[in-house]
Formats: structure tokens, sequence, C-alpha cells
């Protein structure tokens, strides 16, 4: 049976990163954060306080979309996703 994919979204402080932890526990899949993803220089922007640009985000996106799509073992990911555009970039790696 193929796992459907798992994207836990939403805010800041809303408690994706719990709920996708619980849900892969129950399900017996991997659990990753989305923040696991980002590269060197988007940590090192946010370190200073720097917010992100879109342009900064879509190599992210991208990264997660892949692991999404590609996870083997299946993963559920938590990641705030909260423009269209953000999840449509999401869908196009992993439909």
């Amino acid at each position: 049976m193929k796992l459907p994919l798992v994207l836990v979204m939403g805010v800041s402080g809303a408690g994706k990163s719990t709920v996708g932890a619980l849900l892969a526990a129950r399900l017996g899949l991997r659990f990753a954060d989305a923040d696991e993803f980002h590269p060197a220089a988007n940590i090192a922007k946010m370190s200073r306080g720097e917010p992100l640009t879109d342009e900064d985000r879509w190599p992210w996106l991208d990264r997660v979309g892949a692991a999404l799509a590609e996870g083997e073992p299946p993963v559920v990911v938590a990641c705030s996703a909260l423009r269209r555009r953000y999840r449509d970039r999401l869908r196009a790696r992993a439909p």
C-alpha cells in the first residue's frame, strides 16, 4: 500500500512539529521539520534577523518537496507553507 504524502502546515507556534511527530509515530513514518532543509545561507540570514525573500525560499521549498516525493521511508513534514505560491512550489515536486 502506497502511503499518501503528508505535509502538516500552519503558522509559527501552531504545533506543526508536535502534530507532525505524533502523526509520523502513529503511522510508523519518519518525521522531518522543514527547517532542517534550509541551506546555510538562509540559516545565516535568519540568525542575523533578516527576513527571507521568495528567492531565498525557492531552493528550500524544492528540498522540502523532494523530501516528500522521494522520502524513503515515507516522511511526514512540518512546514509553514503559508502562501499559495509556496504550496504550489511544493506540489510541483510532490504532487
